[in-house]
């Protein structure tokens, strides 16, 4: 069995944690952290697993065939770039990296030493994601129209990243599993009300080919918690609300009946882990791998650029 190890253990961390070890397929070895308070904690729920607040321990022991880095962003690339430098895979939370320069770094680095870097776009592991991409692939929908997602709340305001990269970085990562194209352009304007440099909130608007329009809005002062995406295709339109405890998605025909279809009972974190362990032992490549790191951080670059431009329409070219 291939140890892991999970550096970063706190809010979102603490999620792995939990998860990695209801997963019997998974053992977790290490635990990396650089406060005290939170190994205290950690100890005393897992007794049994190691701790330390230097990841130099989990890159020195052979035991350990990979790590799943939660730390803030701006540690994520010199982490990641370590430990693939150690020929360990890497999972690492979104935002990859912060530049795409970097992304792109990390994935030469994962070629040169033939190991697996994924990313933690976790909507991508989600039953209705998995469910639209089924129909989308089998044409059920039709030619595709329009995509719209919508994802807001009042907080959590983060003063480490804007909404770009805590919020629509999931929405891009959806975009890309569900139609799996490069973009022609695409434009973006946001407004930062409450922090000097950061966006608080920004609408995304993506041209494809084959007339296909997406738009992404993301928002940190809404009143309102909203998790929608609504498609539109020349058959059907499909439309996901994610606060809702069921009957989360709905296919809609234009004469408006509507359809519930069945979803797996599965877990996206859950996935995404065994998902994670499974391309670690037999060396395939994962569903958020290389790829879809690059695209997904190609349009957050594109995107913050268009931000600071006034929304200037700019043209995506992957091997920038």
């Amino acid at each position: 069995m291939i140890g892991i190890g999970l550096i970063g253990c706190g809010a979102w961390g603490v999620n792995y944690l939990k998860t990695l070890v209801s997963i019997p397929e998974i053992k977790v070895l290490y635990v990396c952290d650089l406060k005290k308070e939170i190994l205290d904690n950690v100890r005393a729920i897992y007794p049994y697993l190691k701790l330390t607040g230097d990841y130099r321990d989990l890159l020195n022991d052979n035991n350990v065939g990979g790590v799943i880095i939660a730390t803030p962003p701006k540690s994520h690339y010199q982490l990641a770039s370590k430990f693939l430098a150690g020929n360990k895979a890497v999972l690492v939370e979104k935002p990859v990296t912060h530049r795409y320069r970097e992304a792109k770094e990390l994935a030469q680095l994962a070629r040169k030493n033939n190991t697996i870097l994924m990313a933690g776009h976790l909507m991508e592991y989600h039953p209705v994601v998995k469910k639209l991409r089924e129909y989308i692939s089998r044409g059920m929908l039709g030619e595709l129209r329009y995509i719209l997602l919508d994802r807001a709340n009042l907080g959590k305001i983060r003063t480490d990243v804007s909404v770009l990269w805590d919020l629509a970085v999931h929405d891009l990562s959806i975009v890309r599993s569900l139609i799996n194209q490069e973009p022609l352009w695409v434009s973006a304007q946001g407004g930062n009300y409450l922090q000097e440099g950061i966006w608080d909130l920004i609408t995304v608007t993506m041209g494809f080919t084959g007339n296909l329009m997406v738009q992404i809005h993301a928002n940190w002062m809404h009143p309102v918690k909203k998790r929608h995406v609504a498609i539109a295709g020349n058959n059907m339109m499909a439309f996901w609300d994610d606060t809702r405890d069921k009957n989360k998605l709905q296919i809609i025909s234009y004469n408006v009946d509507i359809v519930t279809p069945e979803l797996e009972n599965t877990l996206p974190l859950t996935e995404q882990c065994r998902h994670f362990i499974n391309c670690v032992k037999t060396g395939k490549e994962p569903q958020t791998g290389l790829q879809d790191i690059l695209w997904v951080m190609r349009l957050l670059d594109l995107t913050e650029q268009s931000l600071l431009s006034h929304g200037a329409r700019l043209y995506f070219r992957s091997d920038r």
